[in-house]
């Protein structure tokens, strides 16, 4: 597993490269203070660079140097990428809520979310933190302090950094997405330097900064196609698949974020991706065989670079028990497949009317803190009373069969079992092509050594569902992609698809993956058009305030470095 050691060295470095720029106003945790220092980085080159670029990574991974949070006044296992980008698109929506009801984060599930809610401090530092890193990197290579002598450093510096470049558009995607005009640093903003906003106009900043981004990642898959055209990075990294997947999500949303759709360009990228990963698996789509290949404890087999031929996952987050690793390391985190299946399951009491246990899921650890909400349950195909559904994509679930009731009573934890479905679908068994395979599956750990799929193939096949169905190609071509994701789910295929069906199939495929908010607000039913239970703390759910499209900037950063706030907070 070379990523462990490189990451888990990283985060040495970490610790020792300076937050700078556009992070320059957060309030960091003291890390460890190591003897490693950029200074020495020229004598041993070759092995500084892997290891401060394991440092960039782990930011991905987990939640800072040595188990530290990065984020001060912030929960370490919420201060996580993953856990960050999880509260931002799915807490508020249809799909899940979050019911520990502490003050600040309990809001986050009813969709009311002030400037100075310290969850969006939180969450805003981490994507911000993250683009720092990427930027430090980058700017030390650039500085000379790994004195690259020969050709061959100097290429492997140069991958580094177009990783870091990719890395950087990922977290810029979510900041977009989720806080609109937000200040924009790539590696020409030194330390210490404010990142400016590049307008105070709302609509013109998010605009410029989502042209910048975009800009760079052309740039970058251009590159590939012309110098690496079958690029496939070991396990764990990045490259002209991410980056290329990547503009797919922002062409997807373009017309969001600029005021002009780009849905040709949506195609082309997405196109361009399923012609290279789109072999083998389901239907020789590039799909697993079976859905959960994607969620299990062995699912970095279908990451790039995995052991299996299929590679759906396109981006992953890895995690490592350090119990399954002879090398004795591992990558571990409180978020990533540990949160995607603890944060919902957990031993049920003996005498509860409603059946739930760790050993389910092969799980030493429980939290009880997520439920469903009734109006993303009833998009799936279900019996009568909602116990038992055709669809694959929901055997993991814990429904009425179980004891479980729908409907969310509340938004309370007391009322876990009672107030919602269990939508689980990581876990820590190993899947094979037929489902769980226990003779192969890990021991039942507290946090879980499955990777995080960050972006997969089925997305951008149903992204390029959109944008055929949008104008930018053949409804037939439509149909045939979302049928692979459909009949792999045991579902009936489509003979033909418009754009109502293609939204429910894409939130049956992609739940909880962290798209969820930005596609209803794509869809145009975010602020009013489509209600959920407790949508803005009403029990029978009411329309958002028209602001609630971006969250606000938070409001101490804001203040500090002399941003425009955005609209009506």
């Amino acid at each position: 597993m070379k990523y462990n050691r490189f990451f888990l060295a990283g985060s040495v470095i970490a610790a020792t490269m300076t937050l700078g720029s556009c992070v320059g106003d957060l309030d960091l945790t003291p890390t460890d203070p190591s003897l490693l220092t950029p200074g020495q980085f020229a004598s041993d080159p070759d092995g500084y660079l892997d290891k401060a670029i394991g440092g960039v990574y782990l930011q991905y991974a987990t939640y800072g140097a040595n188990g530290d949070a990065s984020v001060q006044g912030f929960d370490g296992g919420m201060s996580t990428f993953q856990r960050a980008v999880f509260i931002l698109e799915e807490v508020p929506s249809d799909e899940a809520s979050w019911i520990p009801n502490d003050a600040d984060y309990g809001l986050f599930q009813y969709g009311l979310i002030p400037a100075s809610n310290t969850v969006v401090m939180g969450t805003y530092s981490r994507l911000f933190i993250n683009i720092a890193m990427c930027n430090q990197f980058i700017q030390t290579v650039n500085d000379g302090y790994f004195n690259l002598t020969t050709d061959a450093l100097k290429n492997k510096a140069d991958e580094y950094m177009r990783q870091c470049r990719i890395l950087r558009a990922g977290a810029y995607w979510y900041a977009i997405d989720n806080f609109g005009n937000v200040p924009y640093a790539d590696e020409n903003v030194k330390m210490g330097e404010v990142a400016p906003q590049l307008s105070s106009n709302f609509a013109e900043g998010r605009r410029m900064v989502y042209e910048k981004v975009v800009e760079d990642l052309e740039n970058i898959v251009t590159w590939y196609k012309e110098n690496d055209p079958n690029n496939r990075p070991p396990y764990g990294y990045v490259g002209l698949d991410v980056a290329e997947s990547l503009l797919v999500k922002y062409y997807l949303n373009a017309e969001v974020y600029t005021g002009t759709a780009a849905w040709d360009k949506c195609l082309s990228h997405a196109e361009a991706v399923i012609g290279r990963l789109g072999k083998g698996g389901f239907q020789n789509s590039g799909l697993c065989q079976n859905y959960f290949q994607n969620f299990g404890a062995n699912n970095k087999d279908f990451a790039i670079g995995g052991a299996n031929e299929v590679n759906e996952i396109i981006w992953t987050i890895p995690q490592e028990q350090t119990t399954q690793n002879p090398s004795g390391l591992g990558l571990m985190s409180y978020a990533n497949s540990t949160f995607m299946c603890n944060a919902w399951i957990g031993d049920s009491p003996a005498d509860a009317t409603f059946k739930c246990a760790m050993a389910d899921y092969n799980s030493g650890n429980g939290w009880k803190c997520i439920v469903a909400r009734p109006e993303f349950v009833e998009k799936f195909d279900w019996n009568a009373d909602y116990s038992v559904s055709p669809d694959k994509r929901v055997e993991l679930w814990k429904t009425s069969k179980d004891g479980f009731l729908m409907q969310n009573k509340s938004l309370a934890q007391a009322d876990w079992g009672s107030n919602g479905y269990l939508a689980v679908k990581y876990s820590n068994w190993a899947m094979d092509d037929n489902g769980i395979d226990t003779a192969n599956s890990p021991a039942a750990t507290d946090q879980l050594g499955g990777d995080y799929a960050m972006i997969r193939l089925a997305e951008i096949y149903l992204s390029a569902a959109e944008a055929i169905l949008n104008g930018a190609g053949s409804p037939s071509k439509a149909v045939e992609y979302v049928n692979y994701i459909r009949e792999r789910a045991g579902m009936e295929p489509y003979t033909s698809l418009n754009l109502v069906e293609l939204q429910d199939e894409r939130c049956r495929e992609l739940y909880t993956e962290s798209t969820r908010r930005s596609d209803l607000i794509r869809y145009g039913k975010w602020i009013s058009g489509y209600t959920w239970s407790w949508k803005g703390q009403v029990a029978n759910g009411t329309d958002f305030a028209s602001n609630f499209n971006v969250y606000p900037l938070p409001s101490t950063t804001a203040a500090r470095n002399g941003y425009t706030q955005n609209p009506n907070y």
